[in-house]
């Protein structure tokens, strides 16, 4: 895969933002025997600037440091270790997977996320809005704020779980070249990182010009003796094989005279037979993805006296994002080589055949490596397909105090907001004509939406320094939107914090947000898909071997739609997938999500450098638009407990199609249309200590700093349309990662010029989402709990030169197999599928 990136910012005045601890963003305090005067600053989750400030929201903090602690090169990498993330695609994904890398907070979708880099809204590169975290240079990078909760009221759409708020460096002067090498014990998989930093402040210190490149390679992995658990697919694998599987072509000059002798016993000796095969004479298919993206943020900063600051803001953005595919192979020149007819023989196609195709040749498809070489020419197919996605934003706003009030400055920020999106999807003419075998058929997608909006925030402070209060106040926000696709949309907060002495802090807020449909989920016009949805009919599981007992009703439904008696019949099905198309609704409605977040701070006076947190959080997401019945799962589930294909669970009226229904041979399809029909609720407590100790022995001798940080997250429940999904993982419906416990450890150790780093990462034993009850199935294996852990160590051999290396994964952890996994056997974007790495690597900087 290659990505170009250009991201162009032009700055007239900066602000320096104070570094946070996991689970505390405050204001910076100055160090014993300066100044004190305490600088206002602005906290992902406002636009107001306030003095000593702790947010009201919960956020977490990754600094830059600890990117380079965990040895990644990938931003993606150190997001999914944090308990509130549930990973979504990763460098390791496979299938699915679209070459990007996306960050999902508390498991509610990628698209209910919002991305931002430095305040700002970062362009999307995919269909469904997300963003591709690649596009982020991690070298620039000076941290990355977690902002949990709704926050449409302060940024708009999009934010229904929160917000992650990538701060790049503002400032970087002169020159930083940098190198990374990684390797597994295994000895693939190798990835080299190498990058250029070139920066320069302007003479007045407001402005800053900054360059990057970087060139990043990456060895393939494939399955290999080493990574046993890779060898055999759980799922059955393919129903395909080399050879060719007769299952129900017309007459065929290849056909054998056995193969002839045994269709003539037909009962309809001329009927048609259906055939499958794996054409690996055609040659290996080669995916390439290549995304451009260029992003161009324009901005005035300007004091307007009397405390108050404005800005206008203008960005234009574009990704383009190509995706090519080699050695696939084309429908129509399958039928038309393998076609009876007059001058059709083992030579020679028929003469209607060649009338369409002059290069036609014939193909013998009955057994392996039987496809000639002027065969498999004819019938390749290469193509490649092209997203276009632009955005247009224009901002302004203003903020500062109002006016006195008895506890202090009643501050506000107002302003407003255009933003419009547009989208081209253009699949190559084969695929959109789903003229491809052994590839997903995708339908072309084009559309714009458009947004106005008008937001207010305002902080109130009702009580401050008299007993029992040191201070009390409201933060309250609201903003009003009007969609092209939607109409009008209303979002506001309403928080409390409330210090009784310096050291606590109890915080709580309501918001309620919203998320428009995207123009993909509007127009998607029957994508197919291959979930992995078990025919009801079959009766042996084709992953595991094991016998099926069906139901008396099920089986009376399976016969009226095979037409034979499944029992009798011994039907199997190919494999545990479903082929199913998906479909868009352009009467979907707006999400809309009510988040309450409270919880205590502590910052001990006497404790210096301890910071402790915890925080319940609440987040309730109505109209959700998704696939209906939470899946083709839950689609195939209904209609068979309907047991009649007319009924209102087996037929769409929006489609106006059947959503279940059985090619010729038998095999089980879906159609599975979008809609506001689902509710997700999901709940727990974070907790976050943070310590940094300036460690008093021996002079130094033995250290001088000692920094921990502890996060972790209790997931109390994760509920869809009715549905448990706490404490389970995998893709029976949902393809999801919900541990019940799940924590981050980071603890680094200066030694002088040396930083000794490690991380912790535990996720927390899951049952299968196959046995949860209300799919009425089960049997399925569970996964144990895992403990990953990571040293490192960065050396300052002077201010110029730094040396760094680590091992990965230090105990060699494989990751688990389990029946109804997301990909590979296993999670690959939860657990490392790699084993043990090390990582080497320096900065040299002049």
């Amino acid at each position: 895969m290659t990505r170009k990136r250009l991201l162009t910012t032009t700055i007239i005045s900066g602000l320096a933002i104070a570094a946070a601890s996991a689970g505390v963003a405050s204001a910076q305090t100055a160090p014993e025997g300066e100044s004190t005067e305490i600088e206002a600053v602005v906290v992902t989750g406002s636009r107001i600037a306030r003095q000593d400030y702790v947010a009201n929201s919960p956020i977490s903090t990754v600094t830059s440091e600890a990117i380079q602690a965990a040895g990644s090169t990938t931003t993606e990498d150190v997001l999914n270790r944090l308990p509130q993330v549930m990973p979504g695609l990763t460098a390791a994904s496979n299938n699915p997977s679209d070459g990007t890398a996306t960050v999902d907070l508390r498991g509610v979708g990628a698209s209910r996320t919002l991305v931002l880099v430095n305040g700002h809204r970062m362009n999307p590169s995919t269909r469904a809005n997300t963003v591709d975290l690649n596009n982020i240079p991690t070298a620039l990078i000076d941290k990355v704020e977690i902002v949990t909760g709704g926050a449409s009221a302060v940024y708009g759409s999009d934010a229904l779980s929160g917000v992650v708020n990538f701060q790049l460096k503002k400032n970087f002067e002169g020159v930083e070249l940098g190198t990374q090498w990684t390797g597994t014990e295994i000895g693939d998989g190798k990835t080299t990182n190498t990058y250029v930093l070139i920066g320069a402040n302007s003479p007045d210190g407001k402005g800053n010009v900054t360059a990057y490149a970087n060139y990043y390679s990456r060895d393939k992995i494939l399955p290999n003796a080493d990574r046993p658990w890779s060898l055999v697919s759980n799922a059955g694998g393919s129903g395909t094989g080399v050879t060719g599987a007769a299952s129900a072509i017309g007459t065929n000059p290849f056909v054998s005279p056995a193969l002839a002798a045994l269709l003539a016993t037909r009962p309809n000796p001329t009927a048609p037979i259906f055939f499958d095969r794996r054409m690996e004479e055609v040659g290996p298919r080669v995916e390439t993805r290549d995304s451009d993206l260029y992003q161009i943020n324009l901005g005035l900063k300007a004091d307007l006296g009397h405390g108050w600051t404005g800005e206008a803001f203008y960005s234009f953005g574009r990704t383009e994002f190509r995706v090519g595919v080699q050695n696939d192979v084309s429908r129509s020149k399958v039928a038309a080589a393998i076609a009876s007819g007059a001058g059709a023989s083992t030579t020679s196609c028929s003469t209607a055949s060649l009338a369409l195709f002059p290069t036609c040749a014939p193909l013998n498809m009955f057994g392996a490596g039987t496809i000639s070489p002027a065969a498999a020419n004819f019938i390749r197919l290469n193509f490649s397909d092209l997203t276009v996605f632009e955005r247009n934003v224009g901002s302004v706003y203003a903020t500062g105090p109002l006016f006195k009030l008895p506890a202090g400055d009643l501050s506000v920020a107002v302003g407003a907001e255009w933003r419009e999106d547009s989208l081209a999807f253009t699949p190559d003419a084969a695929k959109n004509a789903g003229d491809i075998f052994g590839f997903n058929a995708e339908r072309a997608v084009g559309g714009a939406s458009s947004v106005g909006e008008l937001y207010a925030e305002a902080v109130v402070p009702l009580v401050a320094d008299v007993t029992g209060v040191q201070y009390l106040g409201l933060e309250l926000g609201g903003r009003y939107s009007d969609y092209s696709s939607v109409g009008s949309v209303y979002s506001y907060k309403v928080g409390l914090e409330y210090k009784p002495i310096s050291d606590i802090k109890l915080r709580a807020m309501f918001q309620k947000a919203s998320r428009a449909p995207s123009v993909f989920e509007l127009y998607q016009s029957g994508d197919q898909g291959f979930p992995a949805v078990l025919d009801p009919c079959t009766t042996v599981n084709p992953g595991t071997g094991a016998a099926r007992t069906l139901s008396a009703a099920v089986r009376t439904f399976c016969t009226a739609q095979l037409g034979y008696d499944p029992v009798a019949g011994n039907f199997v099905a190919q494999n545990t997938q479903t082929e199913s198309f998906f479909y868009g609704n352009p009467s979907l409605n707006e999400e809309k999500s009510e988040t309450i977040t409270f919880g205590v701070v502590w910052q001990p006076s006497f404790i210096s450098g301890l910071s402790a947190t915890v925080d319940y959080y609440d987040i309730k997401i109505d109209d959700y638009i998704g696939t209906i019945k939470g899946g083709v799962s839950g689609i195939v589930n209904d209609c068979f407990a309907s047991g009649n294909l007319t009924s209102a669970a087996c037929f769409d009226s929006g489609i106006n199609l059947p959503l279940i229904y059985r090619d010729a041979a038998g095999n089980l399809k879906a159609r599975a249309p979008l809609g506001n029909v689902s509710s997700l609720q999901t709940k727990g407590i974070d907790v976050a200590v943070s310590y940094g100790w300036n460690v008093p022995w021996a002079g130094g001798v033995w250290g001088d700093k000692l920094q921990f940080d502890l996060s972790t997250t209790y997931l109390d429940s994760y509920e869809l349309d009715g549905i448990e999904y706490k404490g389970t993982i995998g893709a029976y419906n949902i393809s999801a990662s919900l541990p019940e416990w799940k924590a981050s450890l980071r603890v680094g150790y200066d030694v002088g010029p040396v930083r000794l780093a490690y991380t912790g990462t535990y996720v927390g034993k899951m049952d299968n989402q196959g046995n949860i009850p209300d799919f009425e199935d089960g049997g399925y294996n569970t996964v144990k709990a895992f403990m990953y852990h990571d040293v490192s160590a960065r050396w300052a051999v002077n201010d110029n030169v730094e040396v760094f290396g680590g091992v990965r994964n230090l105990g060699d952890k494989k990751p688990p197999v389990f029946d109804n996994s997301p990909d590979g056997n296993t999670d690959p974007n939860t657990y490392d599928i790699l084993g043990r790495s090390y990582f080497l690597g320096a900065k040299l900087r002049f």
